[in-house]
């Protein structure tokens, strides 16, 4: 076995729970699905963190469910080390993903 250093471990990782598109929301939600259509926010996010120069220092994995099903999509934040608290939020993925986005940067930069 060999230690790694992954560029993100200075600042932190964002988990977007996958299962909440793929399985929740479809099943408990369908108006929201279908306003959602194609948009995938772990895809969105990763795009906009390498918009903003800090795509590889920020790492956005998309999990299975996080066990916090709220309206939306669990989205949390994980800083590492002393770089801040995890958060966790419930998130309209069209509404709120500029606001997240800022909240990741908050908290991670």
């Amino acid at each position: 076995m060999k230690s790694v250093e992954p560029r993100w471990r200075e600042s932190g990782a964002v988990l977007v729970c996958e299962k909440c598109y793929r399985t929740r929301i479809p099943e408990e939600m369908p108006e929201l699905a279908e306003r959602i259509g194609d948009f995938k926010l772990r895809e969105w996010l990763k795009a906009r963190c390498k918009d903003a120069g800090f795509g590889k220092r920020v790492r956005v994995i998309g999990t299975s469910c996080q066990d916090i099903c709220g309206i939306g999509v669990t989205v949390t934040i994980l800083p590492i080390g002393s770089a801040g608290t995890m958060e966790t939020f419930a998130v309209d993925p069209l509404e709120d993903r500029e606001a997240i986005f800022q909240r990741i940067k908050e908290a991670l930069m």
